[in-house]
């Protein structure tokens, strides 16, 4: 350890964290002195507590489609050419953390045999220590700016570190217990940047409809289809009830419509189970006995009854008493049913930040900002976040790994 005020370096990275720790494993190996500031007493607070504490490293599968940015999506795809899942998979696998699918869902999570989230944390502030990096704890960074063709990094108390590169990795707002209180909005902000609102992502939502709060710890099977900033998009998997609204993946993933909305958010309509919306329409036009028998069959018992009645329909009605009206409200319920949303669980409960700086203000092949020469970006303060499942923290490996070698 050396004191702030030593140096100078070729880069200083402020946020220990996801990309942070990627971009000085990155940049130290490639041979350039590295220094990382972090607020924190101990690198990755927030990437220690990924999935449990097991970290969901990567994705299973990968779409470039699913992230969400309202950013140019010709500079998001530009950046996600950069350096694939596959290669980033062999990257861990190299330095001794293997991604291992988890029975049933096929999420990869860091080795079984290590501690999860802690091992990647340790791997990758080994790899930059190895390699030289100096890593500088409780040292909150008050200011950077450019100075005689460097970056002057003040921290607080007074001191400061001089390099010729600069790396804003400070993450978003989520999880603000860990220190991600949005600082690197606001510098970026400060130095000429367009930094587009923050919002929470991948966040549960609040509901008061008391009928939904009965069905507490029930998981169902849904899609969720909406819009976000007129783009239409449909979401799939587990919806959990629970006694304040609704929660689990596929809830998580659509919640950017509701918080993400600049004015009107769009409507959350739910497609109940498996079957798609034909399957359920020869469904209601087949079946005999009882209605809610036949709900049952792809629906928890509960949920089938709730529905049945947000139909309009008796819990004992019959196949052979429900005429044409009756039939295209129930299949309304079963496949477009606007989730009752009034709010949503706020930044301590929030995956990930929505918004961020704008992804063309950064070059897509060195995160390095275009209004400032040694500047780079990375992580959650970029304007880009995708589903739960990995895919987070796969956007951070690739950022921090392409600043870092930049």
């Amino acid at each position: 350890m050396i004191s702030p005020r030593e140096g100078p370096f070729d880069l200083a990275i402020i946020g220990a964290g996801a990309s942070g720790l990627m971009a000085a494993a990155t940049g130290a190996r490639a041979g350039m002195s590295t220094a990382v500031l972090d607020l924190n007493d101990r690198p990755g607070a927030k990437l220690s507590l990924t999935g449990g504490g097991r970290c969901n490293i990567l994705p299973a599968d990968f779409d470039p489609g699913a992230y969400v940015t309202s950013s140019s999506r010709n500079s998001l795809a530009k950046i996600l050419r950069r350096w694939s899942p596959s290669l980033a998979r062999s990257f861990f696998e190299e330095a001794g953390v293997r991604p291992e699918p988890e029975e049933g869902t096929g999420k990869l999570f860091a080795s079984s045999t290590t501690d999860g989230a802690a091992s990647v944390v340790r791997t990758l502030v080994r790899i930059a220590s190895d390699a030289g990096a100096v890593f500088m704890f409780r040292s909150r960074v008050i200011d950077i700016e450019p100075s005689g063709g460097r970056w002057k990094v003040r921290l607080e108390g007074g001191g400061t570190v001089d390099a010729r590169s600069v790396m804003i990795a400070t993450g978003g707002r989520s999880w603000p217990g860990t220190g991600s209180g949005g600082w690197g909005f606001t510098m970026a902000a400060r130095l000429g940047h367009r930094v587009r609102q923050a919002y929470p992502a991948l966040v549960p939502l609040r509901s008061e409809d008391a009928g939904f709060a009965g069905l507490s710890g029930i998981v169902v099977h849904a899609a969720i289809s909406s819009r976000f900033e007129g783009r239409p998009f449909t979401v799939e998997g587990p919806l959990l009830f629970t006694h304040r609204g609704f929660s689990g993946p596929v809830t998580m993933d659509a919640s950017h419509a509701f918080t993400g909305a600049e004015e009107a958010p769009a409507a959350l309509l739910v497609r109940w189970g498996r079957p798609d919306a034909s399957e359920w329409e020869r469904t209601l036009l087949s079946g005999k006995g009882r209605i809610l028998g036949a709900l049952g069959e792809h629906l928890p018992s509960r949920l089938a009854a709730l529905l049945l009645e947000r139909a309009g329909l008796r819990p004992e009605a019959r196949f052979a008493e429900l005429d044409r009206p009756g039939r295209l409200s129930l299949l309304a319920v079963l496949t477009r049913f606007p989730l009752p949303v009034c709010g949503h669980c706020g930044w301590d409960e929030a995956e990930v930040t929505g918004g961020g700086v704008a992804l063309e203000e950064v070059d897509p092949g060195s995160m390095e900002s275009r209004l400032h020469p040694g500047l780079h970006l990375a992580g959650e303060v970029l304007d880009a976040f995708g589903p739960v499942g990995g895919w987070n923290l796969y956007w951070a490996w690739l950022t921090g790994r392409m600043a870092g070698r930049a």
